[in-house]
């Protein structure tokens, strides 16, 4: 039987950064409500910025710290073009 896991210290590394990202985002669109018209579309736009970016890279790293015990296999650039032209 195959067992698989994950690496705690990057899952841990994982929710800091949603935890972090999420307050970054947060504290940016709180500021949209207190300022005039014209910067506030670049304070929400920052903080969607900053959700995204978040989110992307704690799913990024989440990914690396599944651990499987099959190898992985490699795909190089020559066996991945066909894919490229339609």
């Amino acid at each position: 039987m195959l067992m698989e896991g994950a690496s705690i210290d990057a899952v841990a590394l994982s929710v800091i950064i949603a935890t972090a990202a999420s307050y970054t985002a947060l504290d940016l669109a709180s500021r949209v409500s207190r300022i005039d018209r014209s910067p506030r579309l670049a304070w929400l736009a920052a903080a969607a910025i900053a959700m995204g970016g978040g989110i992307w890279s704690m799913h990024f790293i989440a990914m690396l710290a599944f651990v499987t015990p099959m190898p992985w296999p490699t795909i190089s650039a020559s066996a991945s073009s066909p894919s490229w032209w339609r």
